[in-house]
């Protein structure tokens, strides 16, 4: 695949654990990851956070509470619409987050969490509806 971006340099920006010891032995759980992608541009440079949260509601225990925030910085080296950079961004940052939450995961003497495959598209659709709602809940 031609690329229209290249990777500068990626960081993880924010980790935030919080192990659930109210959880009962032999508990099942179905971890929903919350992604979300954010895009800054300032001529060809680009600035990428990919952040992922899971988080515990009433109806759906999780085992801990997670939140991972990292950047990304691209330089643009062909023209495309900023749609086209976020995917290729979120192709490419996306890895780099999974192995950071499976290995601080397993580090904390707990299984390790394996962030599901996305589909970069997706990502972006849900990422610019969450921005939206964010948007209209400002007082």
């Amino acid at each position: 695949m031609d690329r229209h971006i290249k990777l500068v340099t990626f960081r993880v920006n924010e980790i935030e654990f919080k192990f659930n010891g109210a959880i009962k032995p032999d508990t099942q759980f179905r971890i929903t990851p919350k992604i979300e992608s954010k895009l800054g541009q300032n001529g060809k440079n680009l600035f990428v956070n990919l952040s992922v949260r899971v988080n515990e509601d009433i109806s759906s225990p999780v085992p801990f509470n997670l939140n991972v925030v990292m950047f990304g910085h691209f330089v643009a080296e062909k023209e495309a619409e900023q749609r086209v950079y976020a995917e290729e961004a979120i192709d490419i940052l996306y890895p780099f987050l999974r192995a950071a939450v499976t290995s601080f995961t397993a580090n904390c003497n707990i299984p390790p969490y394996i962030l599901p495959i996305i589909n970069s598209t997706v990502t972006e659709e849900n990422s610019a509806k969450t921005e939206d709602k964010d948007k209209e809940n400002l007082n």
